[in-house]
C-alpha cells in the first residue's frame, strides 16, 4: 500500500472517529467519574474495534453485510443495548452503579457498545475495502488497516478523556451533572434511529 493510500485511509478514519456516536457517549460519561473508568471503557471500545478488524480480516464482515437478515438482527440487538445503556445512564443506575466501578464492567460496556454498533461494522465493510484492493497480500493489508484503526482509536480516546476531564474540572460539577441526562437521551435517540432503520430494512426486504 502506498503512503498516499494509507494517508487517505487515516483521514477517513479520523472523520469516522470524530462523528459523535454511542462510543463517545459511554467513554465521556465514564471519564467524568475518573480517568481510570474512562480508560477502561475506552479499552473496551478499542477491543470492539479489534473484534471488527478480525471479522474483516476473516471475510466475515462482508458476509454479514451481504445477509440483510443478519444486519437487521445486529441493528435490533444494538438498539436494545443502547436503549438500556441510555435509560441506565439517565437514571444514574445500571452502568452508573457501584458495580460499574469494577474494571471488567467498564471494559465490557465499551466492548459491547462498539461490537454491536452498526456504524463500526459498516466502516469495516464499506470503507476498509476501498483501500485494500486485490492481490496476494490482501490479508496483510487488511491486518495493517485494522492495526491502524485500533492505534488511531486508542490515541483519539486518550485525547477525548483528557478533554473531558479538563472540561469537568473547569465546570464546577455542572458538566458531570448534565452529561448523564444528555448522554442518556442521545443513546435512547440513537437506539430509536437504529430500530427504525431495522424496521424499514425489514419492510423493504419483504
Amino acid at each position: 500500500m502506498s503512503l498516499g493510500s494509507w494517508a487517505a485511509f487515516a483521514a477517513a478514519l479520523v472523520i469516522a472517529l470524530v462523528v459523535p456516536g454511542p462510543d463517545l457517549v459511554v467513554v465521556a460519561h465514564a471519564a467524568t467519574h475518573s480517568i481510570r473508568r474512562g480508560v477502561l471503557t475506552a479499552m473496551g471500545v478499542v477491543l470492539g474495534l479489534g473484534f471488527h478488524a478480525a471479522l474483516a480480516a476473516g471475510g466475515l464482515t462482508a458476509l454479514v453485510v451481504s445477509l440483510p437478515a443478519a444486519l437487521t438482527a445486529l441493528q435490533v440487538v444494538g438498539a436494545c443495548i443502547l436503549f438500556w445503556f441510555g435509560i441506565s445512564m439517565a437514571r444514574n443506575t445500571g452502568i452508573d452503579s457501584a458495580a460499574a466501578a469494577q474494571p471488567g464492567t467498564g471494559v465490557l460496556t465499551g466492548f459491547v457498545t462498539n461490537a454491536t454498533n452498526p456504524k463500526a461494522l459498516l466502516f469495516f465493510a464499506a470503507v476498509l475495502p476501498q483501500f485494500i484492493g486485490d492481490g496476494p497480500d490482501r490479508f496483510m493489508r487488511t491486518v495493517a488497516m485494522g492495526v491502524t484503526v485500533v492505534v488511531g482509536a486508542a490515541i483519539w480516546w486518550a485525547v477525548m478523556i483528557a478533554l473531558t476531564r479538563t472540561v469537568q474540572t473547569g465546570g464546577n460539577g455542572r458538566f458531570e451533572r448534565a452529561l448523564p441526562k444528555a448522554g442518556g437521551l442521545i443513546l435512547v435517540c440513537l437506539a430509536g434511529g437504529l430500530l427504525w432503520s431495522a424496521v424499514c430494512a425489514g419492510i423493504s426486504v419483504n
